[in-house]
């Protein structure tokens, strides 16, 4: 019986294989494979296949999170202030942007969870210049709408961005699971 990281490497051997073959049959075999496996893990640990099924959003969106994995964020994300934690909840976050007539879920662009955390780190790391830039010294002091529009908009300018220089899934590598260090 092989070793796991025997295992681990025979696999990105022939993930490799498969990735660079121009043989629709290779990615076929790998593709039957994969849904196999996946609905076994799905039967047994339905917490890792939704983690895993989160990554293959990538396929259709640009900018993707689930909601474990956006309240996962929140925990680890201080604040300028230094509180701990995203300033709005989702359930305030998205009506604050429904009644601003914003746009909660654009494809390919973002999901509703990648734009409420990226919203939610736009106040965390800004919240003082967007307050500043609006003539008030204390983000607390900005009434929550014009914040809220302020930050969507940032964080529908950052999701958006031609260039793709952000990426949610990137920015946020570690910060996403429970078990993984801040």
């Amino acid at each position: 019986m092989m070793k796991a990281d025997e295992m681990i490497q025979r696999y990105e051997e022939l993930y490799h294989k498969m990735v660079s073959s121009k043989d629709p049959a290779n990615m076929k075999i790998f593709g039957e494979s994969e849904m196999w496996v996946f609905k076994e893990v799905a039967k047994v640990h339905p917490d890792l296949a939704e983690s895993w099924l989160s990554h293959l959003e990538e396929v259709c969106w640009k900018n993707y999170l689930s909601d474990k994995e956006a309240v996962n964020i929140s925990n680890r994300t201080v604040n300028q202030d230094g509180t701990k934690g995203f300033h709005w909840t989702y359930e305030v976050f998205t009506k604050a942007v429904q009644s601003l007539n914003g746009v909660i879920e654009e494809k390919p662009y973002y999901n509703s969870y990648a734009l409420y955390v990226t919203a939610n780190v736009c106040y965390s790391d800004h919240g003082l210049s967007i307050a500043m830039d609006m003539g008030y010294d204390d983000p607390r002091k900005v009434p929550n709408e014009k914040m809220a529009l302020s930050c969507y908009r940032k964080a529908v300018e950052k999701l958006k961005d031609i260039d793709m220089g952000f990426n949610v899934r990137k920015y946020f590598k570690g910060k996403m699971y429970s078990n993984s260090p801040m």
